[in-house]
């Protein structure tokens, strides 16, 4: 006894349908993909022992956990935040405190540790809590003095040089700045003793090589247009 089975049909249960792209082999189903190297790849999660390399694009929806190393030319956040990390270094009178290094979120707070105020002296005022600070003298100058007993070569810290000597005492100015001042004053008053005033590097005095003080006399001269002036 034999009958015949019913017609394939294409919409029937049981039916299965074969597209294109789809392989049936000994009953097994497979679906053939072909991946390139360049292809985009979207993960919830990637989990990497190794390096992990990719031409393409990454895009994770969760974590990206690697125990190695991951590269990238450019790597963000959620947010395109460029994923970095910061290692500032505290100089002298700095210390850095609050570090956050690693993230889009790094931060340091940066801490003054040297100076933390300026005082005034006598005669200077100070204005300017912030920014520009601005420090004025007031009242009279005070100006930088010198006794000496010997030949002596100013200083540029100099103003007044008093000689107090029974010997001659020569008293040598500096090479010339234009309008740097001196006094030169001849302070024993009594005795020989006399005072030099010269220039140097053949720098004249009102066209002399040198100037000399008599008892309690003085000298004060300026530099200026490559000579000593006296004033």
């Amino acid at each position: 006894m034999s009958y015949l089975f019913p017609e394939g049909s294409a919409t029937e249960r049981g039916v299965v349908e074969v597209g294109s792209n789809i392989d049936v082999l000994d009953g097994v189903i497979s679906i053939p993909q072909s991946v390139a190297t360049t292809a985009d790849i979207t993960f919830n999660d990637i989990n990497a022992d190794g390096d992990l390399n990719v031409a393409g694009i990454i895009e994770s929806i969760g974590n990206i956990t690697t125990i190695a190393n991951i590269y990238g030319a450019e790597i963000f956040d959620n947010s395109n935040r460029v994923i970095t990390a910061v290692t500032p270094t505290a100089g002298s009178g700095i210390s850095v405190t609050s570090l956050t290094s690693i993230g889009p979120t790094s931060s340091f707070t940066v801490n003054n540790t040297g100076v933390l105020s300026l005082i005034a002296g006598s005669g200077v005022t100070i204005s300017g809590a912030t920014g520009n600070i601005t420090i004025s003298a007031i009242g009279p100058d005070v100006i930088n003095t010198v006794g000496v007993t010997e030949n002596y070569t100013a200083k540029a810290t100099d103003e007044y040089i008093g000689v107090d000597s029974k010997s001659l005492v020569t008293i040598t100015l500096p090479a010339g700045v234009n309008g740097r001042q001196y006094t030169i004053k001849e302070e024993r008053g009594s005795g020989t003793g006399k005072v030099n005033v010269q220039g140097s590097d053949n720098e004249k005095i009102d066209g002399s090589a040198f100037k000399q003080l008599t008892s309690l006399a003085s000298l004060t001269v300026i530099f200026r247009a490559g000579t000593w002036r006296v004033i």
